[in-house]
């Protein structure tokens, strides 16, 4: 990544990786990510904001070398998971007067993630400010967005808000100073899909403080400078809000067709009725298991419905549809309502298994559809009629609840 100005203090020196597939080992990332980490320079003080992953510190070096930056007063580490500061010692070595300012929760995981002694770190708690010279950086903690320990700061002379990982998206675009709006507000869901949905409750908060500073830019942990704020906050506050939409997700397995014609009539009755339907297909060979579980996520925010589909695996569901039910009921996603479809032959406990692996999600367990075998003409009616039900119900939802 090449040096970015945001404002005249206020650079991007941080670093891309474009062909990253997975971030984590487990999140689709098409459009790659960046590292971000911004320069401020204060009258009397330099400071960085946030660090990079190890592997691409190179990248941050030399973008500081470019700016002639020779002396480094504070390293504000705003989270500490790895792709934030697992290049620490190393800068720390290249500028050993620089001094780490953390909140206690950051110390604490600096110190068992990286072995870095919370002695030598400036600890700070909400509402502190940070001088330095001109401008100053004021600290906001958003614990469990996504971690116990994430911060935002709050550079009130320019109106920046650095927020960490929230309003993050994993994105580095073809051409850097314009990424493209429809691409980044989806990946942006994609990243909430996977990283915040599970506190949603916290990050409607953040999200309800981040509006309440009304920040003339927002920079994120991961993806593009948000220049125009009110983009990405009014997507959270879709995203965070109580309301729903009467779309239907299917996401199935089928091993040997029977699933997936129920899927296909199930989908067509659906969208007779007038309902929107997504379906996604956990086992296609083109793509790893992770692309299709994200697609459900990143459909999920939204829609009002889940159907999980699947035919019978050893008397459980098959394995991906377990796998995928099992995230659901773990990231929590504000689905109104659940329902298990499938086939089997000899018996099938997949009904026990997928709502048992839904944990305490709170959505409405529909009536189980079970057919056995290969759906016969009788089949084929009862799953129209559970499609015009499900289609009833959706609509039945009533329109202030409905984005």
């Amino acid at each position: 990544m090449s040096v970015e100005k945001v404002t005249e203090r206020v650079y991007q020196v941080g670093a891309i990786d474009p062909g990253l597939m997975f971030f984590d080992r487990l999140m689709p990332t098409a459009y790659g990510t960046t590292y971000n980490s911004f320069l401020i320079r204060g009258d009397e003080k330099t400071a960085l904001i946030d660090l990079v992953q190890e592997d691409t510190v190179d990248q941050l070096l030399l973008n500081l070398q470019k700016m002639d930056v020779t002396h480094i007063d504070y390293i504000f580490s705003l989270h500490a998971e790895q792709d934030h500061s697992g290049s620490a010692a190393i800068l720390l070595d290249r500028f050993p007067e620089a001094r780490i300012v953390a909140v206690e929760k950051v110390a604490e995981f600096l110190e068992v993630l990286l072995h870095l002694p919370r002695e030598d770190m400036m600890i700070v708690k909400a509402g502190d400010k940070v001088d330095l010279g001109g401008v100053s950086l004021e600290c906001v903690p958003i614990p469990f967005a996504h971690w116990p320990d994430n911060t935002m700061y709050w550079l009130a002379e320019d109106r920046i808000l650095f927020s960490s990982d929230l309003f993050g998206s994993h994105y580095v675009p073809d051409i850097p100073e314009y990424p493209v709006d429809a691409i980044r507000i989806q990946e942006a869901r994609t990243y909430f899909s996977e990283i915040m949905m599970p506190f949603r409750s916290h990050v409607k908060k953040y999200t309800a403080k981040a509006r309440e500073l009304d920040p003339a830019i927002l920079c994120a942990a991961h993806g593009p400078v948000w220049y125009k704020p009110d983009l990405i906050l009014s997507e959270y506050e879709r995203m965070v809000s109580d309301k729903t939409t009467r779309d239907v997700v299917i996401a199935y397995v089928s091993m040997h067709g029977s699933t997936g014609k129920m899927v296909r009539l199930l989908a067509k009755t659906l969208s007779d009725e007038g309902i929107k339907v997504r379906t996604v297909d956990l086992g296609t060979a083109k793509d790893d298991l992770r692309v299709p579980i994200g697609k459900v996520l990143t459909e999920t925010i939204y829609a009002g419905a889940l159907l999980m589909a699947s035919p019978a695996v050893l008397g459980g569901a098959h394995p991906l549809a377990a796998a995928m039910t099992m995230l659901i009921g773990g990231i929590n996603p504000p689905i109104r309502y659940f329902g298990i479809v499938g086939s089997y032959g000899w018996g099938s406990q997949m009904v026990k298994q997928l709502e048992g692996l839904m944990g305490n999600h709170k959505a409405r367990h529909l009536e189980p559809l079970l057919v056995k075998g290969l759906p016969r003409e009788e089949d084929e009616e009862a799953i129209r009629t559970y499609a015009r039900e499900l289609a009833r119900t959706m609509k039945a939802l009533p329109d202030d609840e409905v984005l």
